[in-house]
């Protein structure tokens, strides 16, 4: 694989059965050339593979599939010219839409004035409820110069995201439309944030979740609450002990289940699947607690990630080993849960019908397709082939698991160094702290790396997620300590086993990825050269400038950088600036809110002081999580060149 093949590749996401369960449609990500922006389709394909995938929806911002209950409609979210054309479709908001499945143009459902997301159909197919914005709010392009030169009045802990950008005074509520006449009701309002509606199985009641607590501006608690479809008082099911959302029903309207985890910037715990009654009576009990390991979706979710399989069983993917699988859990949480789809792959987003499973999936060594299996036989197949021309063009090296110093690590080999000796190795550390390798969606990366001749190293140290959740807290309060232990001792072995050059090691990373990258070349000079990707370097300045400060305070164990600026210092790698004989690239996007850019700039400035060799690659625009495709072509070919350059 090459840097310029991330224009030809495809990601399939969000795969949604229909209700006979004999077609599934699924989204399908492109990165645009021309445009240099992902871009989005919707694509339906028969279950059974009697004929090929075809493209539904013509872009290049739909997104969300959702089947009407009849199945003869699809509900999706879409950015699209106004009628009277001449606006840019970058500048119009999302709205839903619907189209027939056997034809004809697609119809703007809802005209909400500030867009329109998370469409979910009422069980008899007259009503989708949907979450959009409400309150007065102009757009900086249609402001008047004093407009755009006011000040912004920040008087809230939680006042910008990743990803999101500034808050507004916009709040964002629960609305049902008729699906006939087009009339639309609010169902919620206050000044809070609704979202991620669920209809009960009579469409009587709708859940959704919400953090209307006292200090919900400063330290989020989401809740899951239950409302009359048609608006009225709602009631919390949850205690505001935590962070929830993706809640569901059961078949029969009686217990509500969905993730969750603790609140107050607490990562390191394993993310649960949740059951409570619907009526709100008793106390929310754990499905997955005796699995021992992190359910999956609560985070940037590509698709559904649980489900109800009877009034009895709730499937959800969780995270085992480095990879994601689907698991079958008993409402009463009495058995641990019981794999249903395993392998060597990371399931992102799944669907079942009886014993039919369309699934979403990522692995550094496969190209994504559209999957379904069917689970009463054991069966499966790829429905789509969104990537068979990159198939034909390109091999990817494959994957193998190992154990070195006692951690798990996944190494790619290039196809060609069977056999040859040890070979020059980037270790390439994954963000989190408390993420796992493989990174799958850096598989142009790590296959770019391993085309160009190295062996590439990803290894899960302590603080990784799937490996339990006295392994994730391993690092809390030691960042720098034992990780880095893990991580050298991998090294170590793979150079004890003649599969790494110790003369030709290099180390990379993103996020804490980058932390640990700067903080391993502070401590030692036995890498060669170093590319350091939006990183932590110092920890005072990281937790009065990013957008979750309760994060990086629960990480350094508890205590703010007032209450004990002396451990901040200890595990910040700038503190070990003057140790650095390696030369670094950095890299970050100047739109960073979760990892500032200057933490990058502090890097970069005090390494020229000190005389060294660096170089900080600025990308403009973009977030810690969010990027356009011609900067990520880039940012694997300086990697490249950066490597190569220092052989």
């Amino acid at each position: 694989m090459q840097p310029e093949d991330f224009f030809s590749y495809r990601l399939v996401v969000d795969p949604r059965l229909s209700p006979d369960g004999a077609t599934v449609a699924f989204v399908v990500i492109t990165n645009s050339k021309e445009d240099d922006e992902a871009q989005t389709t919707i694509w339906v394909a028969p279950v059974d593979g009697s004929s090929p995938a075809r493209q539904f929806t013509s872009g290049p911002k739909d997104a969300a599939p959702r089947w009407s209950p009849d199945g003869r409609r699809l509900a999706f979210v879409a950015k699209r010219s106004s009628p009277g054309g001449g606006q840019d479709v970058r500048e119009v908001e999302s709205q839903i839409y619907l189209a027939p499945l056997d034809g004809g143009d697609p119809r703007p459902l809802t005209t909400a004035p500030h867009g329109a997301s998370q469409p979910a159909w009422s069980p008899d197919g007259s009503r989708i409820v949907y979450v959009a914005q409400t309150g007065d709010w102009t757009p900086p392009d249609k402001r008047s110069p004093p407009e755009r030169n006011a000040p912004r009045i920040v008087a809230d802990l939680r006042y910008r995201f990743d990803g999101v950008g500034w808050f507004d005074l916009r709040r964002s509520h629960l609305f049902s439309i008729d699906v006939e006449s087009g009339r639309a009701k609010q169902v919620t309002s206050g000044d809070w944030h609704d979202s991620q509606p669920a209809w009960s199985p009579d469409g009587a009641r709708l859940v959704f979740i919400s953090d209307r607590n006292k200090a919900r501006f400063d330290r989020p608690a989401p809740d899951v609450w239950v409302v009359a479809g048609t608006g009225g008082r709602a009631k919390r099911l949850t205690l505001g002990s935590g962070t929830y959302g993706m809640p569901e029903f059961s078949p029969n309207g009686r217990w509500v289940s969905f993730l969750g985890a603790p609140g107050d910037g607490n990562s390191a715990a394993n993310a649960h699947l949740y059951a409570i009654r619907a009526d709100g009576e008793g106390s929310i009990r754990s499905l997955s607690g005796l699995l021992d390991r992190p359910a999956f979706g609560m985070v940037w979710p590509t698709g559904r990630t649980h489900g109800w399989i009877d009034d009895r069983n709730v499937y959800f993917v969780a995270a085992d080993h480095g990879a994601q699988h689907l698991y079958r859990a008993v409402l009463d949480g009495s058995e641990r849960p019981e794999p249903v789809l395993g392998g060597d792959r990371q399931i992102t987003g799944v669907d079942l019908r009886g014993q039919t499973a369309a699934f979403s999936c990522l692995w550094p060594s496969l190209l994504p397709e559209a999957r379904v299996a069917d689970l009463g036989v054991g069966t499966e197949r790829a429905v789509s082939a969104v990537n068979q021309g990159l198939r034909k063009t390109t091999r990817l090296a494959p994957l193998r698991r190992m154990r070195a110093n006692g951690i798990e690590c996944f190494v790619i080999r290039p196809l060609e160094a069977a056999g040859v000796g040890p070979a020059p190795t980037v270790v390439e550390i994954h963000g989190g702290p408390h993420g796992w390798h493989p990174q799958s969606v850096f598989l142009p990366l790590y296959q770019c790396l391993a085309a160009s001749g190295y062996v590439v190293v990803l290894a899960n140290p302590r603080g990784s997620q799937g490996y339990g959740e006295e392994f994730s807290y391993g690092c809390v309060g030691d960042w720098g300590g034992g990780d880095f232990d893990d991580l050298m001792g991998v090294v170590d072995e793979l150079v004890g086993k003649g599969i790494s050059d110790p003369d030709r090691l290099y180390v990379a990373g993103y996020s804490y990825g980058g932390y640990m990258t700067g903080w391993t070349i502070g401590h030692t000079t036995r890498f060669k050269a170093a590319c350091i990707s939006a990183p932590v370097s110092d920890l005072n300045a990281m937790t009065g400038t990013c957008d979750i400060p309760l994060f990086n305070i629960f990480e350094m164990g508890g205590a703010t950088p007032w209450e004990r600026p002396e451990i901040y210092a200890k595990h910040s790698p700038i503190t070990y600036l003057p140790n650095v004989r390696t030369p670094v690239r950095l890299f970050h996007w100047e739109g960073d809110i979760r990892c500032p850019i200057g933490q990058s700039e502090a890097w970069f400035q005090g390494l020229k002081l000190l005389g060294r060799e660096t170089e900080l690659v600025r990308y403009p625009g973009g977030f810690h999580i969010v990027r356009a495709p011609s900067q990520m072509v880039d940012f694997v070919q300086r990697h490249l060149d950066w490597f190569s350059s220092h052989r």
